[in-house]
């Protein structure tokens, strides 16, 4: 490890991090870019595929309580090491079976057991790197690094695939070796817990889900409207990746250009994120009220694709499937700053949070299945069907804004969440 405490070796760890941050989720959504090669390399439905990210999601549940509990107990280095290093190796242990549907399920299962106490180290990190009056612009910084790995992540294993016609093992292998630089930075930069407590930094998380918290929040329309307002977002940004599909089988281009529409959708359009915030904070003054406009502008621009046909102007159709993104990821963006019209106490927000955050579940365990089957049994036609589907979450985004809106207002009118019991116990 490189010791130091320099300007360079500061940007240099944070770099490390969002590296690592960018790159350690290249393999589990590797079909958001390359989905056709993906199902032609393996031979399976539209469904198997999707239920590749179901198995992983449910493959981390039973790890909800203990992957944090691990993060606290161990040294957060080390847990961070062990995931990005043991991504890397089932990255390139899949490699030599990528074209096998049994090896690809038991690779998903890997990739979440391996980082069930990741999320919860890197956050550690990115909240006290260089101290906690330093966490705004650290977490500023490791989302521009995160974005832009993202993107090279994606990119330039799909330009060595074309270039030297490798195919899905070749972009499974240039994964791993992107990932493999992630190990070594991380490796070479980050300091552990008894370096930087020696300077007096002491790593924090975020604070757990507490049992005794869940029945005041489930009391609490708060609760239900982060619910809802977790999984309208991150539906509607997850699933813009079926523009890469749709681009292949209805409008008819190569897939390889298809996935290089799909890179610039899922990371260029990251360069909009920081809109989201001026909207809400700025322009709007209200989260829920962002959520409104950005919500209605995405349900139009969904609707609007139903109108396309084989027979559209191809390029207008790519670059309009590249539209939604931007509106999109600024909306993603500010999904948590609505806690602020919600009046969940402090006390008890990281059990609000915890729990309304279980929607993520839905959006990657049972939507890509459901439009997998859809497209199994309707071929083209299932599109139509998705874009529907996702312009309707739209609409429960804006009605759970309102929601929000109603809850703010009450609360300025004097209602409160009752905790005196709670507080007594405490």
């Amino acid at each position: 490890m490189i010791k130091g405490d320099n300007a360079f070796l500061k940007f240099m760890r944070l770099f490390a991090l969002g590296y690592m941050g960018g790159t350690i989720y290249l393999l589990m959504y590797v079909r958001y870019c390359f989905y056709d090669q993906m199902i032609e390399a393996i031979g399976c439905t539209n469904a198997q595929l999707a239920f590749l990210n179901t198995i992983c999601s449910l493959a981390g549940i039973p790890f909800l309580i203990h992957g944090p509990m691990w993060a606290d107990k161990f040294d957060a280095k080390k847990i961070l090491l062990l995931s990005i290093g043991g991504m890397t190796l089932v990255t390139f242990i899949y490699a030599f079976f990528c074209t096998s549907y049994t090896a690809s399920v038991i690779c998903f299962v890997a990739q979440a057991l391996v980082m069930v106490s990741y999320w919860s180290c890197l956050i550690k990190y990115i909240n006290n790197l260089g101290g906690e009056d330093e966490a705004g612009n650290s977490f500023g910084m490791y989302y521009l690094i995160n974005g832009l790995s993202g993107a090279f992540g994606n990119a330039f294993p799909l330009w060595v695939v074309t270039t030297f016609d490798l195919g899905y093992a070749g972009v499974i292998f240039v994964y791993g070796a992107i990932t493999l630089v992630a190990t070594i930075l991380v490796w070479l930069f980050l300091e552990d817990e008894k370096q930087l407590a020696a300077k007096g930094i002491y790593l924090k998380g975020d604070e757990p889900i507490n049992i005794k918290h869940i029945p005041y929040v489930l009391k609490w329309p708060g609760t239900y409207i982060i619910f809802f307002a977790y999984l309208t977002t991150y539906t509607v940004y997850a699933n813009v990746s079926y523009f890469n599909p749709y681009l292949i089988d209805v409008i008819g281009i190569d897939p390889d250009a298809s996935s290089a529409y799909s890179v610039i959708r899922s990371y260029g359009a990251m360069v909009v994120a920081p809109l989201g915030g001026i909207m809400a904070d700025k322009v709007f003054k209200s989260t829920s009220t962002w959520y409104i406009v950005a919500f209605a502008i995405t349900a139009v621009m969904w609707i609007i694709p139903l109108f396309f046909t084989p027979e559209s102007n191809v390029t207008m159709v790519c670059i309009y499937s590249v539209l939604p993104s931007l509106v999109i990821f600024a909306l993603y963006s500010v999904t948590y700053s609505i806690l602020r019209e919600l009046h969940i106490p402090t006390m008890i927000s990281a059990t609000a949070v915890g729990i309304g955050s279980c929607s993520g579940w839905i959006v990657d365990g049972v939507w890509p299945l459901m439009f997998g089957n859809w497209l199994d049994a309707k071929g083209n036609a299932a599109y139509p069907m998705i874009f529907i589907f996702l312009a309707a979450i739209c609409v429960v985004g804006i009605l759970n804004a309102m929601w929000a809106k109603k809850l703010d207002k009450a609360c300025k009118a004097g209602k409160t969440m009752n905790l005196s019991k709670l507080q007594k116990a405490e």
